[in-house]
Protein backbone atom coordinates (compact mmCIF):
# COMPACT_ATOMS: atom_id res chain seq x y z
CA UNK A 1 0.00 0.00 0.00
CA UNK A 2 2.83 2.13 -0.46
CA UNK A 3 1.80 3.89 -3.64
CA UNK A 4 -1.56 4.90 -1.93
CA UNK A 5 0.35 6.39 0.79
CA UNK A 6 2.89 8.48 -1.42
CA UNK A 7 -0.62 9.52 -3.10
CA UNK A 8 -2.11 11.01 0.35
CA UNK A 9 1.08 12.50 1.15
CA UNK A 10 1.19 14.09 -2.43
CA UNK A 11 -2.51 15.59 -1.68
CA UNK A 12 -1.74 16.74 2.10
CA UNK A 13 0.89 18.63 -0.20
CA UNK A 14 -1.57 20.00 -2.12
CA UNK A 15 -3.82 21.15 0.63
CA UNK A 16 -0.53 22.93 2.35
CA UNK A 17 0.37 24.59 -1.05
CA UNK A 18 -3.68 26.21 -1.40
CA UNK A 19 -3.59 26.98 2.54
CA UNK A 20 -0.25 28.89 2.28
CA UNK A 21 -1.28 30.84 -0.79
CA UNK A 22 -4.75 31.75 0.28
CA UNK A 23 -3.12 33.08 3.64
CA UNK A 24 -1.94 36.10 2.49
CA UNK A 25 -5.32 37.02 0.81
CA UNK A 26 -7.23 36.49 4.47
CA UNK A 27 -3.93 38.39 6.24
CA UNK A 28 -4.77 41.63 3.58
CA UNK A 29 -8.62 41.61 4.63
CA UNK A 30 -7.94 41.07 8.71
CA UNK A 31 -5.30 43.99 8.83
CA UNK A 32 -7.20 47.07 8.13
CA UNK A 33 -6.68 49.17 10.52
CA UNK A 34 -9.51 50.69 12.19
CA UNK A 35 -11.60 52.62 12.32
CA UNK A 36 -13.07 51.24 9.41
CA UNK A 37 -13.32 53.29 6.09
CA UNK A 38 -16.28 54.06 5.36
CA UNK A 39 -15.56 53.29 1.28
CA UNK A 40 -12.91 51.45 -0.81
CA UNK A 41 -11.71 52.62 -3.65
CA UNK A 42 -10.26 49.91 -6.82
CA UNK A 43 -9.15 51.07 -10.13
CA UNK A 44 -9.36 48.83 -13.35
CA UNK A 45 -6.45 49.67 -14.88
CA UNK A 46 -5.07 48.41 -18.37
CA UNK A 47 -6.34 45.56 -19.84
CA UNK A 48 -8.41 43.14 -17.31
CA UNK A 49 -6.62 40.54 -15.86
CA UNK A 50 -6.90 37.66 -13.51
CA UNK A 51 -5.02 39.62 -10.93
CA UNK A 52 -7.52 42.28 -10.99
CA UNK A 53 -10.14 40.50 -10.55
CA UNK A 54 -8.40 38.42 -7.52
CA UNK A 55 -8.51 42.66 -6.18
CA UNK A 56 -11.61 43.24 -6.72
CA UNK A 57 -12.79 39.95 -4.62
CA UNK A 58 -10.36 41.09 -1.82
CA UNK A 59 -11.96 44.68 -2.09
CA UNK A 60 -15.78 43.41 -1.99
CA UNK A 61 -14.54 41.20 0.79
CA UNK A 62 -13.43 43.70 2.66
CA UNK A 63 -16.46 46.23 2.15
CA UNK A 64 -18.68 43.58 3.18
CA UNK A 65 -16.64 43.06 6.41
CA UNK A 66 -16.72 46.56 7.13
CA UNK A 67 -20.39 47.62 5.97
CA UNK A 68 -18.78 49.76 3.56
CA UNK A 69 -19.30 50.96 -0.01
CA UNK A 70 -17.03 50.38 -3.01
CA UNK A 71 -16.17 52.61 -5.86
CA UNK A 72 -14.61 50.89 -8.92
CA UNK A 73 -12.75 53.47 -11.15
CA UNK A 74 -12.36 52.43 -14.48
CA UNK A 75 -9.21 53.34 -17.26
CA UNK A 76 -9.10 50.33 -18.93
CA UNK A 77 -8.99 49.60 -22.50
CA UNK A 78 -10.88 46.34 -22.18
CA UNK A 79 -9.94 42.68 -22.18
CA UNK A 80 -10.68 38.87 -23.82
CA UNK A 81 -14.09 38.40 -23.59
CA UNK A 82 -14.11 35.57 -21.42
CA UNK A 83 -13.14 37.75 -18.58
CA UNK A 84 -14.93 40.44 -19.27
CA UNK A 85 -18.10 37.98 -18.66
CA UNK A 86 -16.05 36.38 -15.37
CA UNK A 87 -15.86 39.70 -13.96
CA UNK A 88 -19.23 40.94 -15.07
CA UNK A 89 -20.77 38.28 -13.10
CA UNK A 90 -18.39 38.69 -9.99
CA UNK A 91 -19.57 42.19 -9.75
CA UNK A 92 -23.40 41.38 -10.08
CA UNK A 93 -23.46 38.77 -8.14
CA UNK A 94 -21.91 41.24 -5.62
CA UNK A 95 -24.27 43.77 -5.39
CA UNK A 96 -26.38 41.03 -5.46
CA UNK A 97 -25.29 40.23 -2.40
CA UNK A 98 -26.01 43.90 -0.72
CA UNK A 99 -22.64 45.62 -1.71
CA UNK A 100 -23.49 48.81 -2.65
CA UNK A 101 -20.73 49.51 -6.33
CA UNK A 102 -20.52 52.63 -7.55
CA UNK A 103 -18.82 53.24 -11.07
CA UNK A 104 -16.65 56.07 -11.60
CA UNK A 105 -15.36 56.38 -15.45
CA UNK A 106 -11.85 58.51 -14.87
CA UNK A 107 -10.68 58.17 -18.49
CA UNK A 108 -12.40 55.36 -20.61
CA UNK A 109 -14.52 52.15 -19.94
CA UNK A 110 -13.90 50.59 -23.44
CA UNK A 111 -14.65 47.44 -25.29
CA UNK A 112 -15.20 44.71 -22.37
CA UNK A 113 -14.81 47.86 -20.19
CA UNK A 114 -18.34 48.97 -20.82
CA UNK A 115 -20.14 46.25 -19.38
CA UNK A 116 -17.97 46.04 -16.13
CA UNK A 117 -18.72 49.78 -15.61
CA UNK A 118 -22.71 49.37 -16.41
CA UNK A 119 -23.00 46.79 -13.65
CA UNK A 120 -22.63 48.96 -10.69
CA UNK A 121 -25.47 50.34 -8.86
CA UNK A 122 -24.38 54.27 -10.74
CA UNK A 123 -22.37 55.23 -12.80
CA UNK A 124 -20.53 58.48 -13.27
CA UNK A 125 -17.79 59.91 -15.37
CA UNK A 126 -15.92 62.75 -16.13
CA UNK A 127 -16.49 64.87 -18.74
CA UNK A 128 -14.24 64.09 -20.71
CA UNK A 129 -14.19 60.51 -20.35
CA UNK A 130 -15.22 58.15 -22.96
CA UNK A 131 -17.42 54.86 -22.74
CA UNK A 132 -18.11 52.58 -25.86
CA UNK A 133 -16.85 51.10 -28.97
CA UNK A 134 -16.75 47.35 -27.52
CA UNK A 135 -16.79 45.63 -30.89
CA UNK A 136 -16.03 42.03 -30.42
CA UNK A 137 -12.66 41.06 -32.24
CA UNK A 138 -10.12 38.33 -32.66
CA UNK A 139 -6.48 37.92 -33.06
CA UNK A 140 -5.44 36.20 -36.24
CA UNK A 141 -2.78 35.27 -38.30
CA UNK A 142 -3.69 38.30 -40.84
CA UNK A 143 -4.00 40.40 -37.68
CA UNK A 144 -6.50 41.86 -35.42
CA UNK A 145 -10.45 41.28 -37.08
CA UNK A 146 -14.00 41.35 -36.43
CA UNK A 147 -15.51 37.79 -34.49
CA UNK A 148 -17.00 35.13 -36.31
CA UNK A 149 -21.02 35.99 -36.77
CA UNK A 150 -21.39 33.29 -34.66
CA UNK A 151 -20.03 34.97 -31.19
CA UNK A 152 -21.22 37.91 -32.96
CA UNK A 153 -24.49 36.92 -32.37
CA UNK A 154 -24.53 35.30 -29.39
CA UNK A 155 -22.64 38.48 -28.35
CA UNK A 156 -25.38 41.07 -29.23
CA UNK A 157 -28.03 38.74 -27.55
CA UNK A 158 -26.27 39.12 -24.39
CA UNK A 159 -25.53 42.61 -24.51
CA UNK A 160 -28.65 43.48 -25.10
CA UNK A 161 -30.24 41.29 -22.41
CA UNK A 162 -27.16 42.53 -19.74
CA UNK A 163 -27.74 46.75 -20.54
CA UNK A 164 -31.50 46.20 -20.17
CA UNK A 165 -31.47 44.27 -16.88
CA UNK A 166 -29.11 47.07 -15.83
CA UNK A 167 -31.25 49.99 -16.92
CA UNK A 168 -29.53 50.99 -19.72
CA UNK A 169 -31.01 51.09 -23.25
CA UNK A 170 -30.35 48.14 -25.07
CA UNK A 171 -30.14 49.88 -28.48
CA UNK A 172 -27.28 51.95 -27.23
CA UNK A 173 -25.40 49.10 -26.34
CA UNK A 174 -26.30 47.43 -29.44
CA UNK A 175 -24.89 50.59 -31.45
CA UNK A 176 -21.51 49.95 -29.27
CA UNK A 177 -20.83 46.67 -30.34
CA UNK A 178 -22.59 46.28 -34.36
CA UNK A 179 -21.03 49.00 -36.94
CA UNK A 180 -24.26 47.89 -38.83
CA UNK A 181 -26.84 49.55 -35.84
CA UNK A 182 -27.68 53.30 -36.53
CA UNK A 183 -29.69 55.31 -33.94
CA UNK A 184 -31.62 58.55 -34.21
CA UNK A 185 -33.37 60.51 -31.56
CA UNK A 186 -37.15 61.21 -32.68
CA UNK A 187 -40.28 62.78 -31.40
CA UNK A 188 -43.25 60.83 -31.35
CA UNK A 189 -46.49 62.54 -30.20
CA UNK A 190 -44.49 64.90 -28.34
CA UNK A 191 -42.32 62.42 -26.70
CA UNK A 192 -38.64 61.86 -27.31
CA UNK A 193 -37.57 58.23 -27.97
CA UNK A 194 -34.33 56.56 -29.65
CA UNK A 195 -34.76 54.35 -32.53
CA UNK A 196 -32.92 52.07 -34.94
CA UNK A 197 -32.38 53.16 -38.64
CA UNK A 198 -34.36 50.10 -39.64
CA UNK A 199 -37.26 51.46 -37.77
CA UNK A 200 -37.00 54.72 -39.16
CA UNK A 201 -36.93 53.33 -42.64
CA UNK A 202 -40.06 51.23 -41.99
CA UNK A 203 -41.93 54.29 -40.36
CA UNK A 204 -40.57 56.19 -43.20
CA UNK A 205 -41.83 53.81 -45.85
CA UNK A 206 -44.97 53.76 -44.36
CA UNK A 207 -45.48 57.63 -44.69
CA UNK A 208 -45.33 57.87 -40.61
CA UNK A 209 -41.56 59.37 -40.14
CA UNK A 210 -41.61 61.05 -36.68
CA UNK A 211 -39.88 64.42 -35.94
CA UNK A 212 -35.79 64.21 -36.58
CA UNK A 213 -34.08 65.50 -33.48
CA UNK A 214 -30.79 64.34 -34.58
CA UNK A 215 -28.89 61.21 -35.33
CA UNK A 216 -26.98 59.79 -32.48
CA UNK A 217 -24.70 57.03 -34.11
CA UNK A 218 -24.83 56.80 -38.20
CA UNK A 219 -24.46 53.27 -39.86
CA UNK A 220 -20.48 51.90 -40.30
CA UNK A 221 -19.88 53.64 -37.42
CA UNK A 222 -18.87 52.38 -33.90
CA UNK A 223 -20.91 54.28 -31.23
CA UNK A 224 -18.79 56.02 -28.03
CA UNK A 225 -19.71 58.62 -25.77
CA UNK A 226 -18.01 61.52 -23.86
CA UNK A 227 -19.03 62.03 -20.26
CA UNK A 228 -21.63 64.93 -21.34
CA UNK A 229 -23.08 62.56 -24.06
CA UNK A 230 -23.59 59.61 -21.84
CA UNK A 231 -25.19 61.39 -19.17
CA UNK A 232 -27.54 62.98 -21.58
CA UNK A 233 -29.01 59.86 -23.42
CA UNK A 234 -29.11 57.84 -19.94
CA UNK A 235 -25.89 55.69 -20.05
CA UNK A 236 -24.46 57.39 -17.15
CA UNK A 237 -26.12 58.60 -14.68
CA UNK A 238 -24.17 62.27 -13.38
CA UNK A 239 -21.16 63.72 -13.91
CA UNK A 240 -17.95 63.74 -11.46
CA UNK A 241 -14.52 64.68 -11.41
CA UNK A 242 -13.35 62.79 -8.51
CA UNK A 243 -13.93 59.71 -5.67
CA UNK A 244 -14.76 62.47 -3.84
CA UNK A 245 -17.50 64.32 -5.79
CA UNK A 246 -19.25 60.47 -6.74
CA UNK A 247 -19.56 59.85 -2.85
CA UNK A 248 -20.98 63.14 -2.25
CA UNK A 249 -23.65 62.87 -4.98
CA UNK A 250 -24.44 59.39 -3.12
CA UNK A 251 -25.20 61.46 -0.17
CA UNK A 252 -21.72 60.41 1.66
CA UNK A 253 -20.14 63.99 1.70
CA UNK A 254 -16.81 63.68 3.83
CA UNK A 255 -16.83 60.00 4.11
CA UNK A 256 -13.42 58.46 4.70
CA UNK A 257 -11.84 56.15 1.47
CA UNK A 258 -8.87 53.49 1.86
CA UNK A 259 -7.51 53.08 -1.68
CA UNK A 260 -6.45 48.92 -2.41
CA UNK A 261 -3.67 48.58 -5.19
CA UNK A 262 -2.85 45.49 -6.39
CA UNK A 263 -0.33 43.35 -4.50
CA UNK A 264 1.85 41.70 -5.57
CA UNK A 265 0.56 38.54 -4.87
CA UNK A 266 -2.29 39.53 -7.16
CA UNK A 267 0.11 40.32 -9.81
CA UNK A 268 1.74 36.76 -9.28
CA UNK A 269 -1.91 35.53 -9.93
CA UNK A 270 -2.21 37.18 -13.08
CA UNK A 271 1.25 35.48 -14.21
CA UNK A 272 -0.15 31.95 -12.92
CA UNK A 273 -3.85 32.91 -15.14
CA UNK A 274 -1.31 33.26 -17.78
CA UNK A 275 0.29 29.66 -17.56
CA UNK A 276 -2.47 27.64 -16.20
CA UNK A 277 -2.60 26.06 -19.70
CA UNK A 278 1.27 24.75 -19.69
CA UNK A 279 0.33 23.66 -16.09
CA UNK A 280 -2.58 21.26 -17.20
CA UNK A 281 -0.17 20.28 -20.03
CA UNK A 282 2.74 19.35 -17.26
CA UNK A 283 0.48 17.55 -14.82
CA UNK A 284 -0.73 15.40 -18.02
CA UNK A 285 2.53 14.74 -19.35
CA UNK A 286 4.68 13.79 -15.97
CA UNK A 287 0.69 11.91 -14.69
CA UNK A 288 1.72 9.58 -18.08
CA UNK A 289 5.67 9.34 -17.28
CA UNK A 290 4.32 8.03 -14.05
CA UNK A 291 2.25 5.65 -15.51
CA UNK A 292 5.12 4.30 -16.99
CA UNK A 293 7.39 3.53 -13.87
CA UNK A 294 6.46 0.84 -11.20
CA UNK A 295 4.64 2.10 -7.41
CA UNK A 296 4.43 5.91 -7.20
CA UNK A 297 7.46 8.42 -7.85
CA UNK A 298 8.51 11.87 -8.20
CA UNK A 299 6.62 12.28 -11.95
CA UNK A 300 3.84 11.51 -10.08
CA UNK A 301 4.28 14.04 -7.67
CA UNK A 302 5.32 16.49 -9.65
CA UNK A 303 1.59 15.65 -11.79
CA UNK A 304 -0.13 16.40 -8.69
CA UNK A 305 1.34 19.89 -7.80
CA UNK A 306 1.04 20.84 -11.16
CA UNK A 307 -2.54 20.31 -11.26
CA UNK A 308 -2.64 21.62 -7.70
CA UNK A 309 -0.79 24.87 -8.46
CA UNK A 310 -3.25 25.37 -11.55
CA UNK A 311 -6.16 25.41 -9.45
CA UNK A 312 -5.24 27.32 -6.48
CA UNK A 313 -4.48 29.92 -9.02
CA UNK A 314 -8.04 29.90 -10.39
CA UNK A 315 -9.81 29.11 -6.98
CA UNK A 316 -7.77 32.57 -5.71
CA UNK A 317 -9.02 34.38 -8.65
CA UNK A 318 -12.42 33.13 -7.98
CA UNK A 319 -12.90 30.76 -11.03
CA UNK A 320 -12.51 27.29 -9.72
CA UNK A 321 -14.90 26.52 -6.82
CA UNK A 322 -14.86 24.11 -4.12
CA UNK A 323 -17.30 21.76 -5.70
CA UNK A 324 -14.91 21.83 -9.08
CA UNK A 325 -11.67 21.24 -6.59
CA UNK A 326 -13.59 18.80 -5.32
CA UNK A 327 -14.85 17.31 -8.16
CA UNK A 328 -10.90 17.22 -9.87
CA UNK A 329 -10.07 15.63 -7.15
CA UNK A 330 -12.38 13.02 -7.05
CA UNK A 331 -11.29 12.07 -10.60
CA UNK A 332 -7.63 11.55 -9.63
CA UNK A 333 -8.55 9.90 -6.64
CA UNK A 334 -10.84 7.25 -9.07
CA UNK A 335 -7.95 6.97 -11.76
CA UNK A 336 -5.43 6.25 -9.03
CA UNK A 337 -7.55 3.33 -7.61
CA UNK A 338 -7.99 2.33 -10.79
CA UNK A 339 -4.14 1.80 -11.47
CA UNK A 340 -3.06 0.91 -8.21
CA UNK A 341 -5.76 -0.95 -6.32
CA UNK A 342 -8.33 -2.41 -8.70
CA UNK A 343 -6.08 -2.56 -12.44
CA UNK A 344 -8.57 -3.80 -14.45
CA UNK A 345 -11.81 -2.43 -12.98
CA UNK A 346 -12.39 -0.01 -16.06
CA UNK A 347 -15.37 1.96 -14.26
CA UNK A 348 -13.14 3.58 -11.27
CA UNK A 349 -10.93 5.08 -14.66
CA UNK A 350 -13.82 5.92 -16.73
CA UNK A 351 -15.70 7.84 -13.87
CA UNK A 352 -12.92 9.32 -12.21
CA UNK A 353 -11.78 10.71 -15.98
CA UNK A 354 -15.39 12.21 -16.89
CA UNK A 355 -15.19 13.80 -12.89
CA UNK A 356 -11.58 15.03 -13.81
CA UNK A 357 -12.69 16.47 -16.95
CA UNK A 358 -16.15 18.40 -16.11
CA UNK A 359 -13.60 19.98 -12.88
CA UNK A 360 -11.41 21.49 -15.15
CA UNK A 361 -13.78 22.51 -17.82
CA UNK A 362 -16.14 24.27 -14.96
CA UNK A 363 -12.82 25.41 -13.47
CA UNK A 364 -12.30 27.58 -16.39
CA UNK A 365 -15.20 29.20 -16.89
CA UNK A 366 -16.14 30.58 -13.14
CA UNK A 367 -19.06 29.04 -10.56
CA UNK A 368 -21.75 31.41 -12.20
CA UNK A 369 -21.87 29.10 -15.45
CA UNK A 370 -25.58 29.46 -16.86
CA UNK A 371 -26.00 26.16 -19.83
CA UNK A 372 -29.46 28.31 -20.94
CA UNK A 373 -27.62 31.25 -21.92
CA UNK A 374 -26.12 30.95 -25.50
CA UNK A 375 -23.21 33.49 -24.01
CA UNK A 376 -22.10 30.85 -21.45
CA UNK A 377 -22.48 28.28 -23.63
CA UNK A 378 -20.03 29.83 -26.44
CA UNK A 379 -17.22 30.43 -23.33
CA UNK A 380 -17.54 26.75 -22.02
CA UNK A 381 -17.18 25.87 -26.01
CA UNK A 382 -13.81 28.64 -26.37
CA UNK A 383 -12.90 26.49 -22.53
CA UNK A 384 -13.40 22.94 -24.00
CA UNK A 385 -11.51 23.99 -27.37
CA UNK A 386 -8.29 25.42 -25.25
CA UNK A 387 -8.76 22.18 -23.07
CA UNK A 388 -8.38 20.02 -26.04
CA UNK A 389 -5.69 21.78 -27.95
CA UNK A 390 -3.61 21.31 -24.76
CA UNK A 391 -4.27 17.82 -24.47
CA UNK A 392 -3.71 17.18 -27.65
CA UNK A 393 -0.37 18.52 -27.63
CA UNK A 394 0.19 16.98 -24.45
CA UNK A 395 -0.56 13.42 -26.53
CA UNK A 396 1.90 14.42 -28.93
CA UNK A 397 4.60 15.25 -26.41
CA UNK A 398 4.03 11.86 -24.83
CA UNK A 399 4.11 9.92 -28.18
CA UNK A 400 7.35 11.75 -28.70
CA UNK A 401 8.56 10.34 -25.05
CA UNK A 402 7.60 7.12 -25.59
CA UNK A 403 9.25 6.61 -28.83
CA UNK A 404 12.78 8.76 -28.62
CA UNK A 405 13.46 8.86 -24.54
CA UNK A 406 14.20 4.93 -24.13
CA UNK A 407 16.97 5.59 -26.48
CA UNK A 408 18.58 8.52 -24.57
CA UNK A 409 21.22 7.50 -22.23
CA UNK A 410 20.04 9.57 -19.13
CA UNK A 411 16.26 9.82 -19.12
CA UNK A 412 16.02 6.18 -20.84
CA UNK A 413 15.93 5.20 -17.03
CA UNK A 414 12.96 6.90 -15.69
CA UNK A 415 10.88 4.67 -18.13
CA UNK A 416 9.91 1.05 -18.32
CA UNK A 417 11.59 0.32 -21.47
CA UNK A 418 12.19 -3.41 -22.98
CA UNK A 419 16.25 -3.49 -23.92
CA UNK A 420 19.18 -4.93 -22.94
CA UNK A 421 21.02 -3.03 -19.72
CA UNK A 422 23.94 -0.65 -20.58
CA UNK A 423 27.20 -2.73 -20.74
CA UNK A 424 25.47 -5.99 -21.88
CA UNK A 425 28.44 -6.38 -24.24
CA UNK A 426 27.87 -9.41 -26.16
CA UNK A 427 24.25 -10.20 -25.00
CA UNK A 428 23.26 -7.14 -26.88
CA UNK A 429 23.33 -8.49 -30.47
CA UNK A 430 20.79 -10.97 -29.02
CA UNK A 431 18.78 -9.01 -27.34
CA UNK A 432 18.52 -7.24 -30.75
CA UNK A 433 17.88 -10.37 -32.75
CA UNK A 434 14.74 -11.31 -29.69
CA UNK A 435 13.38 -7.70 -29.68
CA UNK A 436 12.87 -8.16 -33.34
CA UNK A 437 11.74 -11.77 -33.23
CA UNK A 438 9.04 -10.20 -30.98
CA UNK A 439 7.05 -12.15 -27.79
CA UNK A 440 4.29 -14.59 -28.82
CA UNK A 441 0.97 -15.61 -26.75
CA UNK A 442 1.45 -18.04 -24.37
CA UNK A 443 5.21 -17.27 -24.04
CA UNK A 444 6.04 -17.86 -20.54
CA UNK A 445 8.64 -15.86 -18.27
CA UNK A 446 8.94 -14.19 -14.62
CA UNK A 447 7.63 -10.53 -13.82
CA UNK A 448 11.26 -8.81 -12.74
CA UNK A 449 9.25 -5.77 -10.90
CA UNK A 450 5.92 -5.82 -9.57
CA UNK A 451 3.03 -5.01 -12.00
CA UNK A 452 0.63 -2.29 -10.75
CA UNK A 453 -0.75 -2.76 -13.35
CA UNK A 454 2.82 -2.20 -15.52
CA UNK A 455 6.33 -3.34 -15.03
CA UNK A 456 8.87 -5.31 -16.64
CA UNK A 457 9.17 -9.35 -16.98
CA UNK A 458 11.61 -11.82 -18.29
CA UNK A 459 10.52 -14.17 -21.10
CA UNK A 460 11.55 -17.48 -22.45
CA UNK A 461 14.27 -17.18 -24.79
CA UNK A 462 15.38 -13.57 -24.20
CA UNK A 463 19.05 -13.43 -23.50
CA UNK A 464 19.64 -12.72 -20.14
CA UNK A 465 19.82 -8.71 -19.09
CA UNK A 466 16.86 -8.66 -21.73
CA UNK A 467 13.58 -6.98 -20.47
CA UNK A 468 10.43 -6.33 -21.87
CA UNK A 469 7.35 -4.00 -20.40
CA UNK A 470 3.73 -5.60 -19.79
CA UNK A 471 0.95 -5.05 -18.15
CA UNK A 472 -1.14 -7.43 -15.62
CA UNK A 473 -4.24 -8.48 -17.04
CA UNK A 474 -6.03 -8.00 -13.52
CA UNK A 475 -4.72 -7.78 -10.52
CA UNK A 476 -1.39 -7.06 -9.30
CA UNK A 477 1.61 -9.32 -9.87
CA UNK A 478 4.38 -9.47 -7.25
CA UNK A 479 7.82 -9.20 -8.37
CA UNK A 480 9.14 -12.91 -8.69
CA UNK A 481 5.61 -14.00 -10.22
CA UNK A 482 5.39 -16.70 -13.13
CA UNK A 483 3.73 -15.24 -15.90
CA UNK A 484 2.63 -16.16 -19.19
CA UNK A 485 1.37 -13.55 -22.75
CA UNK A 486 -1.97 -13.80 -23.07
CA UNK A 487 -2.15 -10.25 -25.39
CA UNK A 488 0.65 -8.75 -27.81
CA UNK A 489 0.22 -5.04 -28.80
CA UNK A 490 3.34 -4.49 -30.89
CA UNK A 491 5.97 -4.38 -28.48
CA UNK A 492 3.24 -4.02 -25.24
CA UNK A 493 2.81 -7.11 -23.56
CA UNK A 494 -0.60 -8.27 -21.40
CA UNK A 495 0.60 -10.90 -19.07
CA UNK A 496 -1.64 -13.15 -16.49
CA UNK A 497 -0.31 -15.26 -14.08
CA UNK A 498 0.74 -18.34 -15.38
CA UNK A 499 -1.91 -21.20 -15.03
CA UNK A 500 0.04 -23.79 -13.09
CA UNK A 501 1.47 -21.21 -10.66
CA UNK A 502 -1.54 -19.96 -7.68
CA UNK A 503 -1.58 -16.39 -8.04
CA UNK A 504 -0.90 -14.64 -4.75
CA UNK A 505 -2.66 -11.92 -2.72
CA UNK A 506 -2.68 -8.40 -3.85
CA UNK A 507 -0.79 -7.79 -1.00
CA UNK A 508 1.23 -10.68 -0.75
CA UNK A 509 4.80 -9.59 -0.08
CA UNK A 510 7.40 -10.22 -3.09
CA UNK A 511 9.67 -13.24 -2.76
CA UNK A 512 13.13 -12.77 -1.01
CA UNK A 513 16.24 -12.61 -3.28
CA UNK A 514 17.39 -16.06 -2.84
CA UNK A 515 14.06 -17.01 -4.05
CA UNK A 516 13.56 -15.08 -6.90
CA UNK A 517 15.45 -15.26 -9.86
CA UNK A 518 17.97 -13.23 -10.27
CA UNK A 519 17.25 -9.34 -11.38
CA UNK A 520 17.43 -9.22 -15.23
CA UNK A 521 17.42 -13.09 -15.85
CA UNK A 522 14.92 -15.42 -17.03
CA UNK A 523 14.16 -18.57 -14.96
CA UNK A 524 15.63 -21.64 -16.80
CA UNK A 525 12.74 -23.77 -15.75
CA UNK A 526 10.01 -21.71 -17.98
CA UNK A 527 8.69 -19.80 -14.95
CA UNK A 528 7.79 -22.69 -12.91
CA UNK A 529 8.70 -21.99 -9.14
Amino acid sequence: MRSIAHLAAALAAFASLVCALAAPGAAAVQSEPAPAPDAYVMTIEGPLSAGQLALFQRASAAARADDAVLVIVFDTPGGELTRMKQFADAIDSAARGGLRIFGHVDDEALSAGVWLAITCESLYMRPRGTIGSAQAIQLTPGGIQAAPEKIQSSYRAWVRAWAESHGRSPLLAQAMIDVETEVRRVKVDGVTKLISGDEWNDLVDRGEAPELLSTVVARDRMLAFTGDEAVRFGFADALAETVDEVLAKQGMAGATTQRLELSQRERWLSQLWSLRLLFLFLGLFFGYVELKMPGFGIPGILSLLCLAVMFTGQYLVGLADVPHIVLAALGIVLVAVELFVLPGMIWPGLVGAVCLITGLLLSQVGPNVDLGSAWDREILLDATWSLSLTATAAVLAIWGVSRYLPNTPVLGRLVLAGGPPEGAGAASGAAREADAAGPRVGARGRALTALRPVGKVALEGDPAGFDREARAESGVLARGDAVVVVEVHGDRLVVAPAPDAAPPAPDAAPPAPSEAAPDGASAPDGGAS
